[in-house]
C-alpha cells in the first residue's frame, strides 16, 4: 500500500433518478479530484436508490451509457459507486483510469432483500493504484468473517457502503462498537458511508461517514449528508504486518491464528 486519500461520502440518492444521482456522484468525484483523494466511495445503491423492493426493477449493466459519466470521471482517481446489477446483485463497482477494475456483489442480504435479491458468492479484492481493497456492504459489517478473509488475502482497507435508517448518535454508536474492531482485528483500514435523506419512496435514510485507521482509532466522521477525507499512511500496518515484533501492541493478530480450532465457525448453527 502507498500513502493515499480516502474520501466517503454521504449523499441522498432518490430510488429511479438515475441521471440525477449519476450528476451528483460526478460532482463529487470532480471535488475529490481537485483536493487529490486518491479513491472516493459512495454509499449502497447510490447509482439507482435504496427500497425494497423497487431497487430490484432499475437493474443495469456497467455497459449502461447512463454510468459512463462515473467511469469517465474516474480518470485521475477510483470512485467505488454501488447500483444493482442484471442478475439483481447489490453490487459495488471501482472504477478507475477510465475503466471498471473490480466489482463486489453482496454476500449476505438483509431480511427486506431476501427473495428481492441475489446474494453473491465470494470476497474479491480488488487493486487500485494506491492499495488492495475489500468491500462490505451496509449490515455485511457485522460478519467478521468477511474481514478476516480479507485481511488474510492481503486487504489494506475495507470499504463499507451502507443504506441504513440509523442517524445521528445512533449510527456513530453502532459504528464506534463495530467498525473499530473489523479495522484491529484485521490490520486494515476501514471507511463507511450511508444513504441520507428521503430516497423518494417514503424511506428516510441515516446518512454519516467515519474512517478508522488499523488500530481502530477513528480519522474523521461527519453527520447527515457529508464527506469525510482522511490520508492513510501504511506505516503503522507494514510494521505490524512484518515478521518479528518488539511488544504486544505491534503483534500482527492474524499471524497467530490456529485455525485447526475452529471448524464451528464454518458450519451451522
Amino acid at each position: 500500500m502507498d500513502k493515499m486519500r480516502l474520501r466517503m461520502v454521504a449523499m441522498r440518492s432518490t430510488v429511479g433518478d438515475i441521471d440525477g444521482n449519476v450528476s451528483r456522484i460526478v460532482s463529487e468525484c470532480e471535488s475529490a479530484a481537485s483536493d487529490g483523494v486518491d479513491l472516493v466511495c459512495f454509499p449502497e445503491l447510490a447509482v439507482t436508490g435504496y427500497s425494497m423492493p423497487s431497487s430490484r426493477s432499475l437493474a443495469m449493466g456497467l455497459d449502461d451509457p447512463r454510468i459512463a459519466p462515473i467511469i469517465d470521471a474516474s480518470s485521475d482517481l477510483a470512485v467505488c459507486f454501488g447500483y444493482v446489477d442484471p442478475e439483481g446483485h447489490i453490487s459495488q463497482a471501482i472504477a478507475e483510469g477510465g475503466r471498471i477494475i473490480g466489482q463486489y456483489h453482496k454476500t449476505h442480504l438483509g431480511e427486506r432483500e431476501v427473495g428481492v435479491m441475489t446474494s453473491g458468492e465470494g470476497f474479491p479484492l480488488v487493486r487500485t493504484r494506491k492499495a488492495v481493497v475489500g468491500i462490505q456492504v451496509c449490515w455485511e459489517a457485522h460478519f467478521p468473517e468477511i474481514s478476516g478473509t480479507y485481511g488474510l488475502e492481503g486487504a489494506d482497507l475495507i470499504l463499507m457502503p451502507f443504506a441504513s435508517g440509523l442517524g445521528g448518535r445512533r449510527r456513530q454508536s453502532s459504528w464506534d462498537r463495530v467498525l473499530p474492531a473489523r479495522a484491529y482485528d484485521n490490520t486494515v483500514f476501514v471507511g463507511a458511508c450511508n444513504a441520507f435523506g428521503e430516497n423518494g419512496c417514503g424511506v428516510m435514510l441515516g446518512g454519516g461517514a467515519a474512517i478508522y485507521d488499523v488500530r481502530g482509532e477513528r480519522l474523521g466522521s461527519g453527520e447527515g449528508e457529508c464527506s469525510v477525507t482522511a490520508d492513510l499512511d501504511p506505516e503503522q500496518m507494514c510494521r505490524i504486518r512484518a515478521e518479528g515484533y518488539e511488544s504486544m501492541r505491534d503483534v500482527y493478530f492474524l499471524d497467530k491464528r490456529r485455525p485447526e480450532l475452529y471448524g464451528r465457525l464454518s458450519r451451522g448453527l
